[in-house]
């Protein structure tokens, strides 16, 4: 293969992944590939051996495989297999596994999980009204707080819990308790939301 030729390929690689958000969203991703190759989410099932049910809870971001997991092979193999059927080259299995490379993180989301079950249990919180706010099915959220799931956007789940603890405070009882947990003062030019989204992800 030729310079000029291997250039063209990194080139084609290269913006196929920035179109896709490179290695930031992985059902995106997966979608974004669909889209790439024409096919549809049945397609990719039959292709990977999977069930469309656990093919449309990775597009919708409902589920994350296990990065050293069988699925996410599974994925990886089916998506080259009809990339090469269907002669999309820019989509060669280095690619695929860049896009759809996943990070394990659960040391990491112990601490906010930890710290979001102190936050919800100190101040009550009603978790199907907070399950609705963040989009989440209540028994989804009850996973998360038992350990057995976490959440796939992190950020959006730290993020969301925040704001919703800040619209709370327009309890002014709430307010006063969620200060004294998280160790601020309850001033109106504190930013709450920020705060909380901050101390739940802080050690203790």
């Amino acid at each position: 293969m030729t310079k000029t030729v291997i250039g063209l390929a990194t080139c084609k690689r290269n913006a196929i992944i920035q179109v896709m958000h490179y290695n930031k969203d992985f059902g995106n991703n997966l979608c974004g590939i669909l889209k790439r190759l024409g096919c549809s989410r049945k397609d990719l099932a039959d292709a990977t051996g999977l069930s469309r049910a656990s093919i449309s809870r990775y597009c919708n971001s409902q589920r994350l495989p296990r990065s050293e997991g069988r699925s996410l092979r599974q994925l990886i193999d089916g998506i080259v297999i009809l990339a090469d059927k269907l002669q999309a080259d820019d989509l060669d299995r280095e690619t695929v596994e860049d896009l759809l490379r996943v990070t394990d993180k659960k040391d990491d989301f112990e601490t906010i999980r930890n710290n979001f079950n102190l936050l919800t249990s100190e101040l009550d919180v009603n978790y199907h009204k907070l399950a609705g706010y963040l989009n989440y099915d209540p028994s989804f959220l009850s996973r998360i707080r038992s350990g057995s799931r976490r959440p796939y956007d992190v950020e959006h789940f730290v993020n969301g819990v925040g704001e919703y603890a800040a619209e709370r405070c327009a309890n002014p009882a709430f307010r006063k308790k969620l200060c004294a947990l998280i160790g601020i003062r309850g001033n109106k030019s504190i930013n709450i939301s920020e705060e909380v989204s901050k101390w739940l992800q802080s050690e203790k």
